[in-house]
């Protein structure tokens, strides 16, 4: 891996020196033709110049010239640099002298002349007599280019001065040549340099690797001990959760062997139904019913929390209950929730100057004289409802727990109502009005529990349990139970 980097690295960086002198070269080789050629058409022009004003001295008419052996002469005489030679032709484009030419021979001039930087063609005879022209002569029989300037000799010939473009251009790469070698030399120093930099730079990050991968896998080591941990702690967490849970459930068949059967006396209730629906396994809500020789006494209890501490409080009502109602046969609704009091603050070992524990219940009390109908009625922060066709009885509580209390001195009233046939009573703890629901996420209220209670008033009890039951669940929706729930109803005779 680590040569692969190294090879990889060497000729990327190699590649790029070599694309960078080469275009530095393609760039430097233009510039220095182009200021080459500025040099010899320079050279050239003054050439031409230098021979015309020697000529013109000599005072030598076109006549002259094609006879005389001094133009001839000078013309076989001067040697241009880069193959170059130096000619005249009249304005008929015939050569009037010229290296090599015998005196008194005439030849057609048989090159094509090209401006600089153009590639229009013209011949000598569109040059103007005054003008002087610098450009290319092209010379295809030979195979040649000359870069050449013009330069009127007198109004019937002119002067050109050639020197051979090849060897301009063997002049203009004679200067590159340096370049490039440098350039190769430059690259082989950065590849050598970059091939074992780059060795040393892998084997110091392997060596980092190394390390990190040595940490990291002493940290892998550790979080797999961590995670045997967790999965041995889960598992024993599971295992105490079931043998929580299968506690809370034996608990759960002792509170419901405590609570009287859901099926009430019919001496005096027509029907009935107990909607029962704990929070948790087990409840802080219950139910009592108990029927005596001439009265039928039910209650809806709500004590303080929900789970196993409200099913130890639920257990502690159901025995007082049985104490004060069923051995001491109290029927006073107002006394058994004051005997109730008594007994649950002495149980708790609640004290005024210690207010920190005011763990209570909530009570609806009904006591119903079996010959008469006559109802008591005693409420802790609870109150009862009756139906009566249309019409909503409502008898509320005292507003005062049965527990530790500010006022222990307060007694609980006692409330009487005369009942009649097909009268129907409502016993409720507040889970049912406090649940949260509906669009807003707020609390059903006891005031739309008691419009639905109205509403289906016609209904048989069975029914309306059903109602209730549906009409929470589509409140609550996939919001969670937040108490235990507890209603009853029945019907009176």
């Amino acid at each position: 891996m680590r040569k692969k980097f190294q090879i990889i690295l060497t000729l990327t960086l190699v590649i790029i020196f070599q694309i960078a002198f080469w275009s530095l070269a393609f760039l430097s080789k233009k510039y220095i033709h182009d200021e080459v050629v500025e040099q010899v058409k320079t050279d050239n022009k003054i050439i031409g110049e230098q021979i015309i004003r020697l000529l013109r001295k000599s005072y030598l008419s076109v006549e002259d010239a094609k006879t005389d052996k001094t133009l001839q002469h000078l013309f076989d005489s001067v040697k241009l640099p880069n193959g170059g030679f130096i000619c005249a032709i009249d304005m008929s484009g015939n050569l009037v002298a010229a290296p090599g030419l015998k005196p008194g021979m005439t030849m057609p001039f048989g090159a094509t002349l090209q401006n600089y930087g153009d590639i229009k063609k013209f011949e000598t005879t569109d040059l103007d007599a005054d003008k002087v022209f610098e450009g290319y002569a092209h010379f295809e029989k030979d195979g040649r280019t000359d870069l050449v300037s013009s330069l009127p000799l007198n109004s019937e010939m002119r002067l050109f001065v050639h020197q051979n473009n090849e060897f301009i251009e063997r002049r203009a790469a004679k200067y590159v040549k340096p370049l490039l070698l440098f350039g190769m030399i430059i690259t082989v120093i950065v590849g050598f340099f970059t091939y074992f930099t780059a060795d040393r730079i892998v084997k110091k990050y392997e060596s980092k690797i190394e390390v990190q991968n040595k940490e990291l896998k002493n940290a892998l080591e550790e979080i797999r001990s961590q995670k045997q941990q967790i999965e041995t702690t889960n598992l024993e967490l599971e295992k105490q959760k079931k043998e929580i849970t299968d506690s809370i459930q034996y608990a759960q068949r002792i509170q419901q062997a405590a609570l009287p059967s859901k099926t009430l006396g019919k001496t005096i209730i027509d029907e009935h139904f107990i909607l029962f629906m704990p929070r948790d396994i087990v409840s802080g809500d219950f139910y009592w019913y108990h029927e005596l020789e001439n009265h039928v006494v039910i209650t809806a209890v709500d004590c303080t929390g929900h789970g196993v501490p409200g099913a130890f409080m639920s257990m502690l009502g159901l025995t007082f209950l049985n104490e004060i109602v069923v051995e001491k046969g109290i029927c006073d609704a107002g006394e058994v929730l004051n005997l109730m009091r008594e007994k649950i603050v002495h149980a708790l070992g609640q004290h005024d100057e210690d207010r920190t524990t005011s763990d209570g219940m909530d009570m609806a009390l009904c006591i119903i004289e079996k010959g008469t109908k006559k109802m008591q009625f005693a409420g802790a922060f609870s109150p009862v409802i009756c139906v009566r066709d249309d019409k909503v009885i409502e008898l509320k509580g005292d507003r005062m727990p049965v527990g530790i209390y500010g006022r222990m001195e307060t007694a609980f009233n006692t409330h009487e109502l005369q009942l009649q046939s097909k009268d129907t009573l409502y016993l409720f703890s507040d889970g049912y009005a406090d649940q949260f629901g509906g669009k807003t996420g707020r609390k059903f209220l006891i005031k739309n529990f008691r419009q639905l209670l109205v509403e289906i008033r016609t209904l048989s009890l069975s029914q309306q349990k059903d109602v209730l039951r549906m009409t929470l669940q589509k409140w609550q929706g996939n919001r969670a139970q937040i108490d235990d729930i507890l209603v009853i109803g029945f019907k009176i005779k």
